[in-house]
């Protein structure tokens, strides 16, 4: 029978260095619902894996914040704007009293801006070899400092955070246009839900803009079991995940981890917490929008005051 769930949203915490691989290996098997494989020993494999595909998504997950001296020599990097998901800035350093050069960018970005430009340094500071591009690569810069993970003490441009949704396909459809996220998504080409592992059902998410128990709800619950009924049969018959993925509608449930800039997220919350937007999506952002404001009251009091419901 079809199982029915709501929208909900949690921020995936990164702290520290050190719990990187972890962190990119718990968003990366999202897309797989493979999150039972996880242990001690997992995350080496998997992310070498991930490497070795060339399909770098799931690094952007993490990302790292450098500081460097405001040197002639330093400030070339302002003209490497070419990579995506690399941000700097010129920002006063209330510690050091004076303007530092801030950097911060996801694994991805750091990979790239060794393999196009040859600046190794940030990938060196983090330490960890299974990133480097090169492993006989030298510092090119002066006074390459990681400041922190994920959150820094600067400007929003440079504070990242990474969620994990429960939500249905035509929601993260809308979600997945703002192209200064990152995003990994639960699979439905290679999630087969005739299998015990998913309870050999299909879950949908609640329509927010059909009344339950409504005739309306009853026309869609019944067409719901009608593609559920359909789904299992081909599976009887020996189709594949991708060839049975053709019959889901856009209410079926999927886990999305997204990552973005502090930036970036209050540019997303100003149009999809509105009242114009898809009901769907609208619940999952201003539920978003709660946790933002938990986490970061200063940056979300704003639009938190305006849209939260």
């Amino acid at each position: 029978m079809v199982k029915i769930v709501e929208i909900d949203t949690e921020v995936y915490e990164l702290n520290k260095l050190e719990d990187i691989l972890v962190h990119i290996e718990r968003c990366g098997r999202t897309c797989y619902k493979s999150e039972n494989l996880i242990s001690t020993e997992t995350a080496v494999p998997f992310i070498s894996g991930i490497l070795k595909s060339g399909h770098e998504s799931v690094i952007e997950h993490a990302n790292v914040i450098f500081s460097m001296p405001n040197t002639d020599k330093n400030q070339r990097i302002f003209r490497m704007k070419d990579i995506r998901g690399l941000n700097v800035s010129l920002e006063f350093d209330a510690d050091k009293k004076e303007e530092v050069i801030v950097v911060s960018g996801n694994l991805r970005a750091l990979r790239d801006l060794a393999r196009i430009h040859d600046i190794h340094d940030f990938l060196l500071s983090i330490g960890n070899p299974i990133f480097y591009v090169k492993n006989d690569a030298n510092y090119s810069l002066d006074g390459v400092k990681v400041e922190s993970v994920q959150k820094s003490k600067y400007s929003d441009l440079h504070n990242y955070l990474t969620t994990h949704s429960t939500c249905d396909v035509g929601a993260y459809k809308d979600i997945t246009r703002h192209r200064l996220a990152s995003f990994s998504i639960e699979s439905t080409r290679y999630c087969n839900y005739s299998k015990g592992k998913f309870g050999s059902e299909l879950t949908m998410i609640k329509p927010y803009n059909i009344e339950e128990n409504s005739p309306m709800y009853d026309e869609w619950l019944k067409g719901i079991v009608a593609i559920e009924e359909a789904y299992m049969k081909m599976a009887e018959l020996g189709a594949k995940g991708d060839q049975l993925r053709m019959l889901l509608p856009h209410s079926t449930k999927a886990d999305m981890i997204m990552t973005a800039n502090v930036s970036e997220w209050r540019h997303i919350c100003s149009l999809r917490c509105h009242t114009a937007a898809h009901p769907s999506v609208r619940v999952l952002m201003c539920k978003m929008l709660d946790v933002f404001y938990e986490i970061w009251p200063s940056s979300f009091n704003d639009l938190h005051g305006k849209y939260s419901v």
